[in-house]
């Protein structure tokens, strides 16, 4: 064979693995006379084939956040192909447009659908939980049997003993609407899943009062600076990876604040290697950089933020109306008025009477120290917020800092430099920075960083996981109260974490590290518990809606254990049998993401509402349901209990409703729960739902699903915006109301806020941002941490067989070759990672762009992927930031806007070779 002959052949060899074209054929293509092109026809022949019958549409975004639009191809009734819509329309002739939006875990679902894992009828559970050992039931029995045991534990123990929890799996509003609905009736609690995940931004919750907020993401295109802080979008935001590299072609300066070299870094213009759990460190010195050469936008600073504000030198809190008027109020601050010279009240705090930003005719001081005189006359030394916030950003010079984040002084320096220098500079913080116990301190500092320098509104600023706003839902998702809790904190004490922390992490360490130990977490913790905000207790029957639950948690089988030791039943339902549906009583076959009508649009990276619309005539695989039609076939089952036990409604004394002049329990009506839950008949299936959201969403408006179903989407109209209009022509940028119109921020103080005076935080010297961390304890010498996968989202599709094809196809962990060598462990070598809490097996793959300090390994392999089913949370010890636990105070107080986060980058592990 000569070398054109070879290569000619190579190169149809790789036409055929790209398009999975069958091995058989690339005999007929090797053979094939050159300029003979009739090998072209078998591609032809396998696209017109696989465009089927019938068409329809569904988007991608389960957890990738990406919310794209496909077609979706079936023929005799069986999915056979997806395609990218690719039919977003451009929105300004100078930004370029968003398609075709899609990527690699977009396009498998068609093979996911029809796998090996997919539950296709209801399993009962016939060994012990765990064991695998199932028999197959009949829709009507496992429904009775459900019922029959979660009605007695409704009359027997009350509604807060039941758990009804979606998780984060393939369901968006419409597909969620079930669940929440029928948990909703019944008093169920319901976990906040982005807190149960780790997936909140607290930084911008103490800034701002909102967790999600930024841009989207077109915006990165005409941005002179775009800070990639632990996000890694060429992986995680393929959809819209374009406009990073468009920005970099319009000019901008990227920069990717990363451990390890990942593969956005390849389209930066300079990566920043910093040591993993530092961040705060960095924020710090970025701060120390920006005031100490006066980069402040002092306009802004004065209007916008809480920098102005007074503090007292003798409490160390916020200067209040009530220390200085007798009977004064707890939400009025204070400034020093330059103009007048004496202490004013802050227009647009909470309590004042004007609800607007603008100064007038005040000039408040950023600097300096005064008195002011009491509610008893006495005198009270008062400096400013930004006086605090300047002397504790000196102690972080970036010379001094180096040794701990690695990042030479010159990097930081011109970091701070094209920040203040730029006219829009966006700073995208990632999932990752918060899975860190620094990661509030980093984002909070990151958020002052923008303030400093007037990036907000059109000029940038932070950009955590934005969302839309849709107003509407709540009539369908939440007809009556439901018992709302806290992610993390419930996750944390039903699955006995402490436990798991106190072994991991020495008092002395943690002291030494963040400033607390593991007694300081105890006492909030039960604080917060006696308090009952958030926490319902641990339930004895869960109705878990695709959640892999016991894979994501920390410590995986204490965890489990934990919980399952005190649940009497525990019904899981999904599309696939995960590691969590292993160990169910029941399991119940849902419909998966193409079978189902369903609807999303809270995503704020583009303006689009993606509909999933089933091809017509699209058989069932197996004896699959929709949630709402699951849900809807319990409801019935409850009530057939009820009323053959003549159960009278049940009153549910934590939940008032008004009658006349008297206030009345809540009633949980089993008897009537159908004729609640269809809406007295007019919500039957998924279908319905969609229409009722499409008609009762105002964002939507005036689009219907007949519009949907020419592109599988809609376009949201300008009220989607939560803190600016969403403009047709133009992208979105957050906070455009507060900066033009100058309306309160939603914090405590009404601006954004970078001083806090709840006890915890003054306690441990944390009013105003600070540097802590990194954690992980010297017991064992590799930091571990696990960023998200390019061949999965969550562990969602991380068993797919085409996915796996794409890489090693089984778990494998990521080492700096002399890390390896140092442990006389090469390529492909299977690894015990072990440390004080627990281990796994997993081979190696060697990567120079790991620090050599550290173990990298995807994240959401499941367990059942590993040797013994035990799987990579196994090592990774419970831990919860003290930080995050206040509640109560101004804006920080238990909501959507502030919870926490299960940390999950903090442990340490050693390798051996196994």
């Amino acid at each position: 064979m000569d070398r054109r002959e070879f290569l000619r052949n190579s190169t149809y060899c790789g036409l055929a693995l790209a398009f999975g074209g069958p091995l058989t054929a690339l005999r007929a293509h090797a053979t094939t006379a050159p300029g003979d092109q009739r090998w072209e026809g078998f591609y032809r022949d396998e696209f017109l084939d696989t465009r089927g019958d019938a068409q329809g549409f569904a988007f991608h975004c389960s957890n990738c956040q990406g919310n794209c639009a496909w077609k979706v191809f079936a023929k005799d009734g069986r999915v056979t192909r997806e395609e990218q819509s690719a039919a977003y329309p451009q929105i300004h002739p100078r930004i370029p447009d968003a398609n075709p939006r899609g990527c690699n875990k977009g396009i498998v679902h068609s093979r996911e659908m029809y796998q090996g894992d997919r539950l296709l009828h209801p399993l009962k559970r016939v060994g012990e939980r765990g064991e695998g050992k199932w028999e197959r039931v009949s829709w009507e029995e496992a429904l009775e049997d459900i019922a029959t045991r979660v009605v007695g534990t409704l009359t027997e123990q009350g509604p807060g003993e039941l758990m009804i929890y979606a998780g984060t799996g393939i369901l968006s509003q419409g597909r969620r609407a079930g669940p929440l609905r029928l948990g909703s009736l019944l008093g169920a609690q319901r976990l906040y899943p982005a807190s149960a995940v780790g997936d909140m931004f607290t930084g911008a919750s103490l800034a701002y009062g909102l967790a999600n907020t930024g841009h989207s993401l077109d915006a990165w295109f005409d941005a002179d600076a775009i800070f990639l802080w632990a996000i890694n979008p060429i992986v995680t935001r393929i959809p819209d990876a374009h406009y990073l590299n468009e920005a970099r072609y319009n000019g901008a300066t990227i920069y990717t604040i990363s451990p390890d070299y990942n593969p956005s870094c390849k389209f930066a213009t300079h990566w920043v290697p910093i040591k993993p759990g530092t961040d705060a460190y960095l924020a710090m010195s970025l701060l120390h950089v920006l005031l100490r050469d006066g980069h402040v936008d002092d306009a802004f600073v004065r209007e916008q933020t809480d920098l102005p504000f007074l503090v007292r030198e003798d409490s160390g809190e916020l200067l209040r109306h009530r220390d200085l008027r007798a009977r004064g109020k707890e939400d009025v601050f204070y400034c020093w008025d330059e103009a007048s010279g004496k202490e004013q009240p802050m227009p647009g705090t909470p309590g004042h009477f004007k609800k607007t930003l603008r100064l007038g005719k005040l000039r408040p001081a950023l600097g300096g120290r005064y008195e002011v005189k009491g509610k008893e006359g006495e005198l009270i030394p008062v400096t400013t917020v930004f006086e605090r916030v300047r002397a504790e950003a000196a102690n972080y010079p970036p010379d001094e800092t180096q040794a701990i984040t690695g990042i030479h002084p010159e990097l930081v320096e011109r970091m701070a430099r094209d920040l203040a220098r730029s006219d829009k500079a966006i700073i995208n913080i990632g999932f990752a920075l918060h899975k860190y116990v620094s990661g509030t301190m980093s984002c909070w500092a990151a958020a002052l960083a923008c303030a400093l320098t007037g990036h907000a509104g059109e000029r940038g600023g932070i950009d955590t996981e934005h969302n839309w706003s849709l107003n509407g839902i709540g009539p369908l998702s939440s007809p009556k109260p439901a018992r709302f809790a806290s992610g993390f904190f419930s996750e944390w004490l039903n699955g006995d974490m402490q436990a798991s922390m106190d072994t991991h992490y020495s008092d002395e360490h943690l002291k030494a590290t963040v400033g607390y130990d593991s007694k300081d977490v105890a006492r909030q913790v039960a604080e917060n518990r006696e308090s009952g905000k958030a926490y319902y207790g641990k339930p004895k029957a869960l109705l878990l809606f695709a959640d892999n639950m016991f894979r994501r948690n920390k410590t995986e089988a204490h965890h489990r254990e934990a919980l399952l030791s005190n649940l009497d039943i525990f019904v899981d339902i999904n599309h696939r049998m995960d590691s969590t549906a292993l160990w169910a009583d029941y399991v119940l076959p849902a419909k998966s993401h193409y079978e189902s009508w369903d609807i999303r649009g809270e995503l704020g990276y583009h303006r689009f509402c993606n509909v999933t619309i089933p091809p017509e005539g699209l058989k069932p695989v197996g004896e699959t349901r929709s949630e709402w039609t699951i849900c809807r076939g319990l409801s019935e089952a409850m009530a057939k209990v009820a009323k053959a036990r003549g159960i009278e409604p049940i009153p549910d004394p934590d939940f008032l409703v008004e009658e006349g002049d008297m206030a009345a329990p809540v009633m949980r009506d089993l008897q009537t729960l159908p004729d609640d839950f269809t809406d007295g008949g007019t919500l039957n299936n998924d279908e319905d739902v969609v229409r009722w959201l499409m008609e009762n969403v105002e964002q939507i408006a005036p689009w219907t699903p007949e519009d949907a179903r020419k592109n599988g989407f809609v376009i949201l109209n300008e009220k989607a915006g939560f803190t600016s209009p969403l403009y047709a022509n133009r992208p979105y940028h957050s906070f455009e109301r507060n900066v033009y119109l100058r309306e309160p921020y939603k914090t405590h103080s009404g601006r954004q806020q970078f001083f806090v005076d709840h006890p915890v935080f003054k306690e441990h010297g944390w009013t105003v941002p600070t540097a802590m961390g990194p954690l992980r304890p010297p017991s064992f010498p590799l930091a571990f941490y696990t960023p998200h996968t390019r061949w999965g989202i969550h562990s969602q599709w991380r068993t797919n067989a085409q996915l796996l094809r794409l890489q090693r196809g089984e778990p494998y962990l990521w080492l700096n070759p002399a890390t390896a060598a140092a442990r006389e462990v090469g390529e492909d070598d299977r690894v015990r990672v072990f440390n004080d809490v627990g281990e796994f097996i997993a081979r190696v793959k060697l990567m120079p762009a790991v620090p050599p300090e550290a173990v990298v390994m995807d994240h959401a392999w499941e367990p059942h992927q590993f040797e013994k089913r035990i799987g990579l949370n196994s090592t990774v010890a419970g831990m919860i930031s003290l930080l995050e636990l206040p509640d109560g105070w101004g804006h920080l107080t238990f909501s959507p806007n502030w919870d926490g986060n299960m940390i999950a980058h903090e442990s340490s592990v050693e390798v051996e070779k196994a």
